[in-house]
């Protein structure tokens, strides 16, 4: 199976015009790019230049992803998803208290986002590019659902079910990454700073007492802007994007979402482009995870904005016509 990356994100959320104009002839701009999670991670913030704050942040990025990663064979995940089918693993606080809250954020969604999804999502990566007959999805379904998953983050003890459950948590890691790079900024008293890894973002502070301000583009016409969102000019907000045209894959000559559907075991179809504002990275990265599924189901995301407490503008069909919810 080989796996796509495009440049939606970048298409669909770009800073507009003005970017930190305004407080430029007044205070320093600096600002970092390298490379981590499969991606591009870059952060701007104000200030006299800092190497420490950045080598502590690139530090924690390649943290995280050691630590998270679905792929390497050495991260927590891949460890529970190893062996706690047989006996609880013990895990770092963190991990433990991440894994927990990705449940809750489950709970929250109605099960649209389930990091269990990976029991069945396994099939299409691993079964010789061919596509999965529905018999055999229907068999790794059983080993999906948030019950699969026992959580002692008293003892930091994690336990599965049964030998088929398997977890990922990409869902939350990149948000999660993004939420752990604004602690380290703001411990280095930074107030005014964005971090974007790939796409999904946290904003904190303002631009020169004005609020920041991004762009939902179209990503059939790159050129035209559907939605200017101003975020404000104190706090954080965490801004996420997720869709089809983001990443995907082919097999047998068909493209499918690499967002699959914990509900079917199979990817979403439609979900071109889903932009999630909220209170952090982590949370707005798992609800736009949640309403990619449950996109055509208006009672659904209608739940998630209330649950997650988030703002959601969504992009399906043909018309590319932008859907603030």
């Amino acid at each position: 199976m080989k796996k796509t990356e495009s440049l939606a994100k970048i298409v669909f959320l770009l800073f507009l015009p003005g970017f930190f104009y305004g407080c430029a002839k007044q205070t320093e701009i600096q600002n970092f790019t390298f490379s981590g999670m499969g991606t591009v991670l870059s952060v701007i913030y104000t200030g006299e230049r800092n190497e420490a704050l950045e080598n502590a942040v690139k530090k924690d990025a390649e943290t995280v992803e050691s630590e998270l990663s679905y792929y390497r064979e050495s991260s927590f995940v891949s460890i529970l998803n190893r062996e706690a089918h047989e006996k609880e693993i013990s895990v770092p606080a963190h991990v433990c208290k991440l894994i927990e809250k990705s449940l809750e954020y489950g709970e929250m969604s109605g099960g649209f986002f389930d990091i269990t999804y990976k029991s069945t999502g396994e099939l299409w990566e691993n079964n010789g590019n061919k596509i999965p007959d529905d018999k055999t999805i229907e068999e790794k379904q059983q080993f999906v659902g948030g019950d699969k998953v026992s959580v002692n983050c008293d003892e930091n003890k994690i336990k599965f079910a049964g030998t088929g459950v398997k977890i990922d948590l990409g869902g939350v890691a990149k948000g999660y990454a993004i939420d752990r790079a604004g602690e380290i900024l703001k411990k280095h008293g930074i107030e005014n700073f964005i971090v974007n890894y790939g796409g999904d973002m946290l904003f904190c502070g303002n631009k020169g007492g004005k609020p920041w301000s991004i762009g939902i583009r179209n990503p059939d016409k790159p050129a035209e802007i559907l939605k200017k969102l101003e975020l404000g000019t104190s706090g954080c907000k965490g801004v996420a994007t997720s869709g089809d045209y983001e990443r995907f894959f082919m097999i047998e000559g068909e493209i499918f979402s690499h967002i699959m559907n914990p509900k079917t075991g199979k990817p979403v179809k439609d979900a071109k482009s889903v932009t999630v504002i909220g209170e952090n990275a982590t949370v707005s990265d798992a609800a736009a995870t949640a309403v990619s599924v449950a996109l055509h189901e208006k009672e659904r995301v209608e739940k998630i904005m209330e649950k997650f407490r988030v703002k959601i503008y969504t992009l399906s069909g043909e018309d590319s016509v932008l859907k603030e919810w």
